[in-house]
């Protein structure tokens, strides 16, 4: 603190620049162990007088600190700037397939928000908790009129709230059921998690990324475009086979009645054929090489009597089988239920508990890439094996080789690996190559059979669009992975129709899922008073409205609602 000399008051200190004098206050005080001299800003000494005149505070650094600051904030609020683009693309196809009005048939007011935070999960691939700044630096929250906050604390909220709201989540399943017809394909996959859920997450000895952290499972069902229509959410350790029923009671509950289910070779088993003869519906599933019935067919294929078949532009050479269910008298399924076996014409029993059909497939183009692969992967091996030098160089081959190392016979030579080629295993592959087999309720023509079997690839796609999100769920309460769920859901679904629409437009080799969404973001949206505008659209932002079916975006939207004008007049109906 500052000492006053013992005079009349503190002496100012005059300082002269130019032809002005300036007059400051000085008090010192100690700092440290140091004496620090303070100068406060009195005003202009005048001479004349002897007088300091009074200062302008308007002309204060301060005050034109705070002016300035003032000034700057004010532009700001009226300057409105966001991405646009890809707000604009991904609202135009979500009304194009009808997402948005049935949202609102299913969540009313708050299908709103909802579908905007899916939109921003889409768009700028953050977590489900943090996506108030995709919110903040995109044109989303004008775009759709959205003032709630979407922090982490209003998420949790919001997700909290769905997950409550099961009965919802059906309806809008149902209604997204309604408009697939034809296919639905069925898979599973695990996700990790650092909580139990309630119990829901399990510890499994295997799971499909080697994680030692608790699992739950999710099923997906697509339709023939491989567009997600609807999912559901299991115990980590239910069995894959298992969810096949509770598919068939879901859709048997939500309304779907007819469909092709087609499933992954994981799926097939006697058991599982039975109960879906039983329920009179339609399946496709490929057939396992490990079943007898299946190698039978195979060996009997090259002296068969074939037809070529023509699917997508492209020949196959196929063989129609009978196959039978015969109820296994030595064994029973791993749930303790009976179990059945597969059976050809001429055995014992052949289809007294029901018949399907087996087609035998060879696509000769699969035929020489799958060999051309088998010879790469050898060399490929064969030279790592030959730089083993290790005290236990069989174990070290057999951690190189992994699955493949059944196509080779090991020894260890000293340090050295000794690798050579298995004859009989290679010889079975050469035989096996470009062949597969789907087996079919007895209903199923080929084409049929086909069509659902290219589902099951765009199924696994689907999946790999919800592998690019936090496959790491970290919520410790169920309800809201369910909540959470539904956004990765609708998410996954427009990342699904924006790949099927590059696809049927053969541009996979030009344009990708995140390349389209980019490109749009380019178009930005700006606004000043009552003045907006876009910036400018590159050829490539055209090119992907044109690939995707979407008007090039002309003006600045906001306050939209999600469906489009033509659907109000059935949104307002009652049901």
């Amino acid at each position: 603190m500052g000492r006053p000399r013992k005079t009349d008051g503190l002496r100012p200190t005059l300082v002269k620049r130019g032809d002005r004098i300036y007059a400051y206050e000085t008090t010192s005080r100690i700092e440290n162990g140091k004496k620090v001299n303070i100068k406060r800003y009195l005003g202009v000494f005048d001479p004349e007088t002897g007088k300091i005149l009074e200062k302008d505070e308007s002309r204060c650094a301060e005050n034109k600190r705070k002016v300035s600051e003032e000034k700057a904030f004010r532009v700001i609020d009226d300057l409105q700037i966001g991405d646009y683009g890809g707000v604009y693309l991904l609202d135009e196809i979500q009304k194009q397939i009808g997402l948005g009005k049935d949202m609102f048939r299913s969540f009313g007011s708050v299908s709103k928000p909802i579908l905007a935070a899916s939109i921003a999960l889409t768009m700028g691939r953050p977590r489900v908790y943090s996506i108030e700044n995709t919110m903040d630096h995109t044109w989303l929250r004008r775009y759709y009129g959205i003032l709630e906050s979407m922090d982490s604390g209003s998420m949790t909220d919001l997700t909290e709230s769905i997950g409550h709201s099961q009965a919802n989540i059906d309806t809008l399943f149902s209604f997204r059921l309604e408009r697939c017809d034809e296919v639905l394909c069925w898979d599973t996959t695990t996700h990790g998690t650092y909580t139990s859920m309630d119990g829901l997450a399990q510890y499994l000895s295997v799971n499909k990324d080697n994680e030692d952290i608790e699992q739950f499972k999710v099923g997906l069902a697509t339709d023939k475009r491989g567009i997600p229509v609807m999912y559901r959410i299991y115990p980590g350790t239910l069995g894959d086979t298992q969810t096949i029923k509770c598919l068939f009671d879901d859709l048997e509950e939500l309304g779907m009645k007819d469909a092709i289910a087609t499933f992954d070779r994981g799926f097939l088993s006697g058991r599982n054929c039975k109960d879906i003869l039983d329920r009179e519906r339609k399946f496709v599933m490929p057939g396992k090489t490990d079943y007898k019935v299946f190698k039978t067919l195979l060996t009997q294929f090259r002296q068969a009597e074939r037809k070529d078949m023509r699917f997508n532009d492209h020949i196959y050479s196929v063989t129609e089988n009978d196959l039978g269910l015969s109820l296994a008298v030595d064994r029973s399924s791993t749930d303790g239920t009976a179990a059945y076996d597969f059976t050809l014409p001429g055995d014992d029993g052949h289809g007294k508990d029901g018949m399907l059909k087996a087609y035998v497939c060879f696509d000769s183009e699969s035929y020489n890439d799958q060999i051309q692969a088998h010879k790469l992967m050898v060399s490929d091996i064969m030279q790592k094996a030959s730089k083993i030098e290790c005290r236990d160089p069989v174990k070290e081959f057999g951690r190189i080789a992994g699955k493949a190392a059944r196509f080779f016979e090991v020894s260890a030579v000293g340090k050295k690996a000794d690798v050579r080629v298995k004859k009989n295993s290679e010889s079975f592959f050469m035989n096996r190559a470009g062949m597969f087999i789907l087996v079919t309720t007895p209903d199923v023509a080929w084409p049929e059979a086909m069509s659902a079997y290219e589902v099951r690839r765009l199924t696994e796609q689907a999946y790999n669009h919800s592998k690019e999100e936090d496959r790491r769920f970290r919520t410790p309460n169920k309800d809201r992975l369910a909540g959470r769920m539904l956004l990765r859901f609708i998410s996954v679904m427009l990342k699904c129709e924006i790949a099927a629409r590059i696809r049927e437009a053969k541009m996979e080799n030009k344009l990708d899922v995140a390349t389209c969404i980019d490109a749009m973001n380019t178009i930005s949206a700006r606004k000043y008073g009552n003045c907006a505008r876009l910036t400018e659209i590159t050829k490539l932002c055209r090119t992907v409205c044109s690939a995707l079916k979407v008007d090039v975006p002309a003006d600045v939207r906001e306050g939209m609602e999600i469906y489009r004008q033509e659907d109000l007049e059935s949104l307002l109906q009652p049901e």
